[in-house]
């Protein structure tokens, strides 16, 4: 999977999250606009890792780092799925990198 086809799936609204992002999300670390922003900001995949669960469509974790909305360096690390409708992104995990 490349980066641009990340990009894609964010644009089309095709991701979703973990219990722990819903949770930062809900408890207002960030938001789900810089999820979409960190991805679409990116210039490259910083790192790619074996999906441990083997859940993923492709057996691999990315690691991808891009901006928030206040342009601060924000991480995230993601996989792709697969549901009904096709292909989507599942953050994993997600917060400000240091």
């Amino acid at each position: 999977m490349t980066l641009e086809e990340i990009q894609l799936l964010i644009l089309k609204g095709r991701y979703n999250y973990s219990d722990k992002v819903r949770t930062f999300i809900e408890e207002g670390w960030y938001s789900e606009e810089d999820l979409e922003h960190c991805i679409s900001a990116a210039t490259k995949i910083y790192k790619v890792e074996r999906d441990e669960l083997k859940t993923a469509v492709d057996g691999k974790k990315y690691v991808i780092l891009g901006n928030d909305t206040y342009g601060c360096l924000f991480y995230t690390c993601g996989k792709i799925l697969k549901d009904e409708e096709g292909k989507l992104y599942f953050f994993i995990t997600a917060h400000k990198a240091d």
